[in-house]
């Protein structure tokens, strides 16, 4: 598992333990330089792992991708062809690699469909970041057609919970927000929240990912949105972190900030024919991980 440090790495490296699925590596950035070839084939040479889960990204919220397009390109195309090139010199059977839904354009119909990847450019904002996750798709189905090594692409929607990054400038938009709103619940100051509140996302919590993880790589081959199927507006994402930290103080919305895409809402029928079912509700999903960052709020990663 490449980046497993990560939001999802650690729920994934649980997930996978208390199932008893045989010996979990975990990689992190300390271990390997993924933008590395000759690092990363021999890393991948000393494990030779049966199934590569590939976490590891270089990726921020909605200002912190537009502010690095370039970069986000470069290192995530880096790492995506270094690790599913190792991964087959390896003798792996099976890459399960993350995707998003930044991929998707804003010219598809919704809720948007597995088939509708390519129609389309990315949204501007993220686009760098986009390309490159597109690319890492088109290089696993050559991998298939040349070389039989199977895949699965998951199209990831909007991840949160214990270990995220809460960076409030670049991060995405719940942990900025949990890392506003623990501040002024500190402070006594106001929270001011990007936007006008209107876009609509599709949240999925990081433990009920992993488990969408572990079921894909059991089960499925090709691209398969992950995500809940349900859309959620920012301001009422606010509401309820307003409730789940007991925040008593004013919010304010900076309406001079981009919004972003107007609304992502995704078809998820390939995932629940696998059986995948949501075991957390979003408020209980929020109230979790605002209770982790107030907990570890001296070490969680900014």
């Amino acid at each position: 598992m490449t980046g497993a440090s990560g939001l999802l790495g650690h729920a994934l490296v649980d997930e996978l333990r208390t199932a008893s699925k045989g010996e979990v590596v975990g990689l992190t950035s300390r271990d390997v330089d993924l933008t590395d070839f000759e690092a990363t084939r021999a890393a991948f040479e000393r494990h030779r792992p049966a199934v590569v889960f590939h976490l590891a990204a270089r990726v921020a919220g909605l200002m912190g991708n537009m502010r690095a397009q370039g970069q986000a390109y470069l290192d995530n195309t880096r790492m995506n062809s270094n690790v599913v090139e190792a991964a087959r010199l390896a003798g792996t059977t099976k890459v399960v690699a993350m995707g998003s839904t930044a991929i998707y354009s804003d010219a598809v119909r919704l809720p948007m469909t597995e088939d509708q990847i390519w129609n389309g450019p990315p949204h501007y904002s993220e686009s760098g970041y986009a390309h490159a996750k597109r690319g890492m798709l088109a290089h696993l189905e050559a991998y298939k057609d040349q070389y039989g090594l199977d895949y699965a692409y998951c199209i990831s929607t909007n991840l949160f919970g214990p270990h995220d990054k809460f960076d409030e400038q670049h991060g995405h938009v719940i942990p900025s927000l949990m890392s506003k709103f623990l501040r002024a619940n500190q402070t006594g100051e106001a929270v001011t929240i990007w936007g006008t509140g209107t876009p609509q996302r599709d949240f999925l919590y990081a433990k009920d990912a992993a488990l969408a993880l572990r079921m894909i790589a059991e089960g499925f081959t090709g691209p398969i949105n992950m995500a809940t199927g349900t859309a959620i507006s920012i301001a009422d994402t606010v509401k309820l972190i307003t409730e789940v930290s007991g925040f008593k103080g004013p919010v304010e919305w900076d309406r001079t900030k981009p919004d972003g895409q107007k609304l992502r809402q995704y078809d998820v029928s390939k995932l629940q024919s696998l059986g995948f079912k949501p075991r957390y509700t979003l408020r209980d999903a929020l109230l979790e991980t605002y209770e982790w960052l107030a907990a570890h709020a001296a070490v969680a990663r900014r």
